[in-house]
């Protein structure tokens, strides 16, 4: 129960960030609370803005949904809270009062709170520009490109962590992947440990390609491991294909069909 509450905190903290919006809504309910509390409007939004986080918070809530959408897009559920309307609400009825004179004065300090508030969304680092028409990022693209160049016509698998994984059919819906996002969708308990293994806060180059091997995962795609990292990845018989920026792709065997995985040779 702590860990998922400490986990539902670092969500929140994540979501929101450096900006003031949390602040800002924290107000502007205070606000409401103070000045609104009777307008029926105030009430149909406070108590959303309640449910909202009670079923973010609440433990027992949390678990069914991580259960449905997965431990790691959780914050999603914060989408539900309402901060935009309720702060847009609240400063609307605090102009309201405003004499006419100052209206325009008190609408433009709003206004600058609100865009001091936090950063522009291209400003954020949240988008980039990418050269591929399918808009992934260009690790992505780019370690697809090398397995393809690679594998050439072979049928094959391929294993990446919860930033390449989820890209990779985006780009090319033709790779076989060993499990799908949050380990789900691989055949057995072999790719849930892989899966487990490759995205651990701190990756042992070892067990991966120790489970890769066992799992017969032609592919696997790491953070660029240091010298002895390598030696670890080659002594399971992993061979570096190439990097693209932060990782690199590793082949098991001498070509893609040196291993055949049996799902995708079930005859042999």
């Amino acid at each position: 129960m702590k860990e998922l509450m400490e986990q539902m905190i670092a969500f929140w903290n994540n979501y929101w960030g450096e900006s003031l919006i949390a602040w800002f809504l924290l107000a502007a309910v205070i606000w409401l609370l103070l000045f609104r509390r009777k307008k029926e409007t105030t009430k149909y939004m406070l108590l959303y803005l309640a449910v909202s986080l009670f079923i973010f918070f609440c433990p027992f809530t949390a678990k069914i949904i991580q259960a449905c959408i997965g431990t790691t897009v959780y914050w999603r559920v914060l989408w539900l809270v309402p901060s935009s309307p309720v702060i847009a609400y609240a400063m609307t009825e605090f102009l309201r009062e405003r004499k006419k004179l100052w209206k325009p004065l008190a609408l433009a300090a709003c206004a600058v709170l609100i865009v001091l508030g936090g950063k522009g969304i291209y400003q954020a680092g949240n988008y980039r520009m990418v050269r591929n028409y399918q808009k992934v990022p260009e690790e992505v693209a780019g370690i697809c490109e090398l397995v393809k160049k690679d594998a050439g016509d072979s049928l094959y698998f391929l294993a990446a962590d919860n930033y390449i994984g989820p890209y990779v059919r985006v780009y090319d819906p033709s790779i076989h992947m060993m499990f799908n996002r949050e380990g789900r969708g691989g055949y057995g308990v072999g790719p849930k440990r892989l899966y487990l293994e490759i995205n651990a806060p701190v990756l042992n180059y070892l067990n991966i390609a120790a489970v890769g091997k066992r799992t017969y995962c032609n592919y696997l795609v790491v953070k660029n491991p240091n010298m002895d990292q390598k030696k670890e990845m080659e002594r399971f018989g992993y061979q570096e294909v190439g990097s693209a920026g932060r990782y690199s792709l590793y082949r098991l065997g001498d070509s893609a069909d040196a291993v055949k995985n049996p799902v995708l040779y079930p005859e042999e």
